[in-house]
């Protein structure tokens, strides 16, 4: 196979130092946007001693819709960037492509699989290592190619979601969720933290994953979901990436982005989870289908801000640090939450609190202690803790002396 001509005239036109900037935002805003959808299963406690009235409430069910699946969506776009950015910086250095890059595949795998059994069991990562190995070789491809490869993978990703709806539909019908609940919410629910926090060891929660390790790349599961809609979406987010979706010469590229993720998209993910228009075998589609679109709003949007006001503020600065300590600060997100669903959540005092409000002050909570810990720590270090550990050990196995990007 011949690698695709890279189009970096395209994505050189604004000088580097804004380039990455954009990129950090996106990542740190994909990070904070993952916490905002997951907090409410840590807090999925709390107004347990209030009655069902305060969980049942308009502005609970809103709040945990609003950034349901959109982020999700955005995180797996960036990880496409990514992907195509070390595509780029390998030719660029004369490497062939991809090279080396399934060690990385490797350990980003096993951080998934660690995270899955000691921390949270509705981990990405194993998803998006699969997948980053995948298309790595899918991107040898022509242009023509790919642009067929996105629409196939995503048309897939549709009908097996439409099929599974189907089957639950028919099998389990007095099942059906109600409409938008954020501790319910498609396949990141309650239930895929440890199984027990308060009466339960964690050992034995420990050994429980394991058991079910198997049964997580199985049918049904969140991975084979991430794992076809994922195909489409990085080679999607490194198409854009590849004809400069951050350049002045792509601004209509970008408004109309914006049009389709806010005024088609956005509607639409509200229809499917707050409302009961469409059937419950469709409310997958939301999380995993309309919300994928929401985010190429949100990452226009981003890119035609920064853009547009080329000047660091402290939002986007603060934002930027969690980006460049992306896997540093997904990771110790869901080891917080964990850690105080399990030693604090379960008092009787969290338990009487609005459980809205409580999973606002929870979120802003651990948002600051990120951001102060990645302001802290990059102050010393160019990487975070897992980033350093993650690149010391693919420098030890390709055997490679130098430090790598």
């Amino acid at each position: 196979m011949t690698t695709t001509a890279t189009a970096e005239a395209a994505v050189g036109d604004k000088p580097k130092s804004e380039r990455v900037l954009a990129l950090d935002v996106l990542r740190g805003i994909a990070i904070l946007g993952t916490l905002a959808s997951n907090v409410w299963i840590f807090t999925s406690g709390f107004g347990t001693l209030r009655g069902s009235s305060a969980a049942s409430s308009w502005l609970y069910n809103f709040s945990g819709w609003l950034p349901n699946g959109k982020f999700l969506g955005l995180l797996t776009i960036m990880f496409g960037i990514g992907l195509e950015i070390q595509r780029q910086s390998a030719l660029r250095a004369g490497a062939r492509w991809p090279g080396k890059y399934p060690v990385r595949a490797l350990l980003l795998f096993a951080d998934g699989v660690l995270n899955y059994i000691f921390v949270v069991q509705f981990d990405v990562l194993r998803a998006y290592a699969v997948v980053g190995v995948l298309v790595a070789f899918l991107l040898l491809t022509s242009e023509r190619v790919q642009y067929w490869l996105i629409g196939l993978f995503l048309t897939v990703h549709f009908a097996v979601m439409a099929w599974q709806g189907h089957r639950s539909s028919v099998e389990r019908p007095e099942m059906d969720p109600p409409p938008m609940d954020p501790t319910r919410m498609d396949l990141t629910r309650a239930d895929t933290l440890p199984s027990d926090t308060i009466s339960s060891s964690y050992l034995a929660e420990v050994v429980s994953n394991i058991k079910g390790l198997g049964w997580s790349f199985g049918y049904g599961s969140e991975f084979l979901t991430i794992l076809l809609m994922g195909l489409g979406l990085f080679l999607l987010g490194a198409k854009l990436y590849r004809i400069g979706i951050f350049t002045e010469e792509r601004r209509r590229l970008r408004f109309a982005m914006m049009s389709f993720g806010f005024g088609v998209a956005l509607p639409l993910d509200y229809l499917l989870s707050m409302t009961s228009v469409f059937p419950s075998s469709l409310n997958q589609f939301a999380r995993y289908g309309a919300a994928a679109g929401v985010a190429l709003g949100i990452l226009a949007l981003t890119g035609e801000y920064i853009g547009r006001r080329g000047r660091v503020g402290a939002p986007r600065r603060m934002l930027s640090n969690v980006g460049r300590m992306a896997l540093s600060c997904y990771l110790l997100q869901n080891v917080l939450g964990v850690l105080a669903q399990r030693l604090l959540f379960n008092r009787p005092f969290f338990q009487q609190l609005d459980p809205t409000y409580g999973t606002y002050a929870v979120f802003a909570t651990i948002s600051a202690l990120l951001i102060v810990f990645s302001w802290a720590w990059l102050r010393k270090f160019t990487r975070g803790p897992f980033e350093l550990a993650w690149n010391w050990s693919y420098r030890m196995l390709t055997r490679e002396g130098r430090d790598t990007e």
